[in-house]
């Protein structure tokens, strides 16, 4: 009996042989030095800077549209004949509906004729474009947009306008087409005088310009832009 039982104990030092431990899993790679290696983390962040891209793209194409339209794409041009001297009576101010090459520059033009001389006035206001009317009480213009008032040849004397209204260039012809008075900004010296002119003599009204208050012409500036002092340096492509 006792010999049975010696039989069935293991010797001391006899390999275990129960259930085996699991071995402990290796480190995870460390790929912090691989600039080829994209984790979770970093790709949601390349993820969120492209979408950002892309909506800031999307955000600054009508900005940048804005801000440039006018200076990139030059303006088509021609005379347009608005009727005899005759129609524009001296001492009053007359307003013509101006149809210009595109829909978009159709244009309220004011024609200011008194004392021999001649203006063609844009009746946009120089503050953010809205349409002036023109009192002849106070023989003065005022916009009803933002308070906006000049004086009865377009200079600013109240309300937020950074520069006088535009002026268009004009001519009077005659009925062989030669020129009888002509004012436009790339003639500035010219007097604008149409005493020699006739009423069946006929009025054109040409490319629009900005003025500053002395009645110096500029290239065209949107509204909103003086033309000059040193706000205007600010504006370069307007």
């Amino acid at each position: 009996m006792a010999d049975d039982m010696t039989d069935e104990i293991e010797p001391q030092g006899a390999p275990y042989r129960g259930p085996a431990a699991h071995d402990p899993e290796p480190p995870a790679p460390n790929h912090d030095d691989d600039p080829d290696y994209v984790n979770r983390t970093k790709f949601l962040s390349m993820i969120a800077l492209a979408g950002g891209g892309v909506m800031g793209a999307a955000l600054m194409v009508p900005v940048i549209g804005f801000a440039f339209a006018d200076s990139l794409k030059a303006e088509d041009f021609r005379w347009v004949d608005v009727g005899a001297l005759g129609d524009f009576p001296d001492g009053e101010v007359i307003s013509i509906a101006l149809a210009g090459p595109a829909p978009e520059s159709d244009r309220g033009v004011y024609i200011r004729r008194k004392d021999g001389g001649l203006d063609a006035i844009w009746s946009r206001c120089a503050h953010l474009g809205c349409p002036v009317g023109y009192n002849p009480g106070s023989d003065a213009y005022a916009c009803p947009c933002h308070g906006g008032s000049y004086d009865s040849a377009g200079r600013v004397t109240a309300g937020p306008p950074p520069r006088p209204l535009d002026r268009f260039d004009w001519k009077v012809v005659n009925a062989a087409g030669n020129e009888v008075a002509v004012n436009t900004e790339a003639r500035p010296d010219a007097p604008g005088d149409i005493a020699a002119a006739t009423d069946a003599d006929r009025l054109l009204i040409g490319r629009p310009y900005s003025i500053d208050d002395e009645g110096r012409p500029f290239k065209l500036r949107t509204p909103g832009y003086p033309v000059d002092g040193v706000l205007s340096n600010l504006y370069p492509f307007n």
